[in-house]
Order: structure tokens, then sequence, then C-alpha cells
């Protein structure tokens, strides 16, 4: 058998208060002009520290 590799995936929360960084992308979306469902997601990837990786 060939040995494969596999995708690891880890999520880990930052060290800064999630307040500050919610404020941050509560400011995000007044400063740009959209709804803060559309700065969703580039808050999620602020407030978590994400590492992929071929295991």
């Amino acid at each position: 058998m060939v040995p494969r590799h596999t995708l690891q995936i880890d999520l880990a929360p930052r060290e800064l208060p999630f307040w500050l960084l919610a404020a941050g992308g509560a400011a995000l979306s007044a400063h740009a002009g959209v709804a803060p469902v559309f700065t969703l997601p580039t808050l999620f990837l602020v407030t978590v520290r994400a590492r992929i990786r071929l295991v």
C-alpha cells in the first residue's frame, strides 16, 4: 500500500480579547458601508488562527 498524506486543519483562538476583535469587525463593516453579515468571514479569520498542513 502507498501511504497517503492527509490534510489537517487546526483552529485556535487568538490571544486578543474577543470584544476587541468584535469591535474591530463592527468598525470594518461601518467603514466599508456594508452589512455586518458580509464582514463575518473576515472577522472569523481574524479571531482564530488557522493552520493547514499535510500530515
